[in-house]
């Protein structure tokens, strides 16, 4: 009988236990991201909820303070992404007085000597390259030489049964996978099966369950849940 139940017990176990060799992950082209209407998607309509939401109404800026996201496949193509709270790295060559770094502040506005306060957050550095360009050759410099460099990118964070939760900085095209991974891998006791992912979006603070493909943007908050048994 004691037999009997530790063969029980070994079955409710191996099924509990969530494993890519039976279920392996996979998206179709462009990712899995979480849409408008909080569905989860796959493809090219794999949007993050942010980039579909307004970033402002007539009170002002609204969560997550003028901050896009964009479908993972356009994110691999172009870059990373600058929102609220990114500290930017901007030289203007010869020009000691504008080379400094520059925070985007809470509303996704960049301010700067000559430029005044312009809306960069969304855009890639090399977008916002060309619109300092732009500011600077309106009466100030006739032929600036200006590079931007994002240095201190607002980070993500992953808690559960993973080797090493906390905060880590972001990168560009990263997936829940991917997050596992930096965090060392999954904990003895992981479900290797869909995890949580919590969001802010202009809807408020949300957490969806999604496959480990779906696209993690900064400020995420993923979480690795503990199998069973």
């Amino acid at each position: 009988m004691r037999y009997l139940a530790l063969i029980v017990c070994a079955v409710l176990l191996q099924a509990c236990a969530s494993a890519w060799e039976k279920d392996a992950p996979a998206s179709l082209p462009g990712g899995t991201g979480i849409t408008v209407n909080d569905d989860v998607s796959m493809g090219p309509d794999a949007v993050s909820s942010v980039s579909q939401l307004p970033d402002a109404n007539r009170k002002g800026a609204i969560p997550p303070y003028g901050t896009q996201g964009e479908a993972a496949a356009y994110e691999y193509k172009t870059g990373y992404r600058v929102g609220a709270g990114d500290k930017l790295n901007i030289r203007v060559a010869g020009e000691a007085d504008l080379t400094g770094e520059y925070v985007v502040d809470p509303t996704g506005m960049l301010s700067m000597p000559y430029v005044n306060s312009v809306a960069v957050a969304g855009m890639t550095t090399g977008e916002i390259e060309r619109l300092v360009i732009t500011r600077l050759q309106d009466g100030f410099l006739r032929d600036p030489k200006v590079s931007v460099q994002a240095v201190n990118l607002r980070p993500f964070y992953i808690m559960g049964e993973v080797t090493t939760g906390g905060s880590f900085p972001y990168q560009g095209g990263l997936t829940v996978q991917q997050a596992i991974a930096i965090a060392g891998g999954y904990s003895a006791r992981a479900d290797h099966g869909e995890v949580l992912i919590t969001r802010r979006n202009a809807k408020g603070t949300l957490t969806y369950k999604v496959p480990v493909t779906t696209q993690v943007y900064p400020g995420d908050i993923v979480f690795i849940r503990e199998r069973w048994f």
